[in-house]
């Protein structure tokens, strides 16, 4: 079949099929350019206390030079050159360090947005995954339309509830899910701004401005996920149909205003508590220990910096460093 010939067959597809299809690429597309920034800039980080071979043998070269036979020993003694790896997180913890005190401006220190939103399209992709697959109405708007895709989408916009506050959700799905979820896409922000991503709690105004430009992120992708054209307002239709519920004693379309204060509200105070846990606790523990499922435990300790970790295809357990970070951890 010839390229035009496919090209009509697509576009004889209902529209969801399209749309789908559609964003599969762009999801492909995001992670194809995250993975290869990935490959391109990132090494594989030491184990935390593991001894380096460059450092052992230069600490050798010094005692060795200051005897009195330092020219045959020195002469003697083999230099490791420094690995790729070792020379990657040295200048990564440079960049970190001197971007967060100013010394260092323009390109190296912006925010990655390739990353950032190759991340954020694979969280919103697990998001709606997460609805079509549990939500029963989800499911049947998504494949039937009254009014085609855009026109139920539009309709659905029309009938959202902008003058109440509460969605009638469950209380831990308003106030501690969307929170969460805040969180999240506040550290999927963070992790990839060299300004303030090797940075934990204190009371500094690099801390203090880097967390709110990460929550004016978390806003904009949580009015995304709510109203925006890939959400599930557009996928799914939520809020579409009004119904009667037993449980709530009144009429329903679970919408409202709650999520889109709570979600980045809650968000930065969850990634404030993190930090914290993560400077006086976490740190202590990857101090101590090497095992890999003993790490992987220890990082639900702060559950929104796991997630936005394998996000970006890390483990849970890895922290970006700068040269205050006590402890080396490998990705």
């Amino acid at each position: 079949m010839t390229l035009p010939g496919r090209l009509n067959v697509l576009m004889r597809l209902p529209v969801p099929l399209q749309l789908a299809l559609v964003y599969v690429v762009l999801l492909w597309l995001a992670g194809t350019s995250v993975l290869c920034q990935h490959a391109k800039n990132e090494q594989v980080y030491e184990l935390a206390d593991a001894p380096s071979a460059v450092r052992d043998t230069q600490a050798a070269a010094f005692i060795l030079t200051s005897s009195p036979r330092a020219t045959i020993y020195a002469a003697a003694l083999p230099v490791a050159k420094p690995t790729s790896n070792e020379i990657h997180l040295d200048s990564e913890i440079d960049r970190n360090t001197a971007c967060e005190s100013g010394e260092l401006h323009g390109k190296p220190c912006r925010v990655s947005w390739p990353r950032v939103l190759g991340s954020s399209m694979f969280f919103l992709s697990a998001q709606h995954g997460g609805n079509v697959g549990m939500d029963d109405d989800a499911r049947y708007h998504l494949l039937h339309h009254t009014d085609g895709f855009w026109g139920d989408y539009v309709t659905t916009l029309e009938r959202y509830r902008w003058s109440r506050w509460n969605d009638d959700d469950p209380f831990g799905v308003d106030y501690v899910g969307h929170p969460l979820m805040g969180a999240i896409t506040n550290f999927v922000y963070i992790q990839n701004d060299p300004k303030q991503r090797a940075l934990t709690f204190e009371n500094t105004r690099p801390y203090w401005m880097g967390r709110l430009r990460a929550t004016a992120f978390s806003a904009a992708y949580s009015a995304q996920w709510k109203i925006g054209p890939i959400s599930e307002t557009s996928i799914g239709n939520i809020g579409m149909k009004t119904y009667y519920s037993d449980k709530l004693g009144r009429y329903t379309n679970e919408t409202g205003m709650v999520d889109f204060f709570v979600t980045p509200a809650g968000g930065i105070l969850w990634n404030i508590g993190e930090d914290y846990i993560d400077k006086k606790l976490f740190r202590r523990v990857t101090h101590n220990v090497r095992n890999r499922w003993v790490l992987d435990a220890a990082s639900l300790m702060t559950p929104a910096k796991c997630a936005a970790n394998i996000l970006r295809f890390r483990a849970p357990y890895y922290r970006d460093r700068d040269v205050d970070s006590p402890v080396p951890l490998r990705p």
